[in-house]
């Protein structure tokens, strides 16, 4: 196993294909050999065309063993088809589209949505309720730096788990929207190229947005910020952000 893991690195160092390596994992594991306790241990590598997933099973030195490799699994994940590490973007991070905190309450700042939480049941962003036959825009930004796993140039999956609660619903400008900006020394500039507004569903459902990965390298200063518009067509009708996911 240990001759198998030096060759498949000698193999990208040879053909230039290594942009970074990641430990993204090491935890404590039974031994399939020995009585010792092992470590497993995954490792992300960004290559031409998407990122290899290197898992190694070794014997722990701190628990008596070795340190030689037990086994090594390995899979490949081309970014054209998706691939990449899901990473979800904590709901108590978001600001409002000026970059100042949200509050619990929604609309404060004015345009911002809230942060709900019920310990132990639930966590979501909430928007403003309409009143009557009207509408609310209620916005959440967030704000990162792209991982040192992402492959340079690649598109990057936004997944937005949202949905409204109201009975009378204007559903064709109930909307979800996505907007990315890049920041340089204090200078945003606009990603054009990402996937237009998509309807809110009544139930709880996943929205995917693209964003262009054109200029964009691991490392990058991105801003991420949702538009969340509900009409109603009489009466309250409210909408949640449940979750936020950035696939890269």
């Amino acid at each position: 196993m240990r001759k198998f893991a030096l060759a498949v690195a000698a193999a990208m160092f040879a053909t230039g294909s290594l942009a970074q390596t990641v430990v993204l994992d090491q935890t404590p594991a039974p031994s399939p050999t020995q009585n010792t306790i092992s470590e497993l241990m995954t490792e992300s590598i960004a290559v031409s065309g998407g990122t290899l997933y290197v898992s190694t099973l070794a014997q722990s030195r701190q628990n008596g063993g070795n340190g030689q490799p037990q086994a090594v699994s390995s899979v490949f994940v081309p970014t054209g088809a998706g691939g990449g590490l899901v990473r979800y973007l904590a709901l108590t991070n978001a600001k409002s589209d000026l970059g100042v905190p949200m509050t619990a309450a929604a609309g404060t700042p004015a345009g911002t949505v809230g942060i709900s939480r019920s310990v132990g049941a639930s966590m979501v962003l909430v928007g403003e309720a309409t009143s009557g036959a009207a509408n609310k825009t209620d916005k959440a930004m967030f704000e990162l730096d792209l991982a040192d796993t992402y492959v340079a140039g690649a598109s990057i999956a936004v997944t937005v788990n949202c949905n409204y609660s109201g009975t009378v619903v204007t559903a064709a400008n109930t909307t979800m929207t996505v907007a990315a900006y890049t920041e340089v020394n204090g200078v945003e500039t606009a990603i054009s190229g990402i996937t237009a507004a998509q309807q809110i569903p009544a139930t709880a459902g996943n929205l995917t947005f693209t964003i262009p990965g054109t200029g964009l390298v691991p490392g990058s200063h991105v801003a991420v910020e949702l538009v969340m518009l509900v009409t109603s067509a009489s009466g309250a009708v409210i909408g949640s952000i449940n979750s936020v996911a950035m696939t890269m």
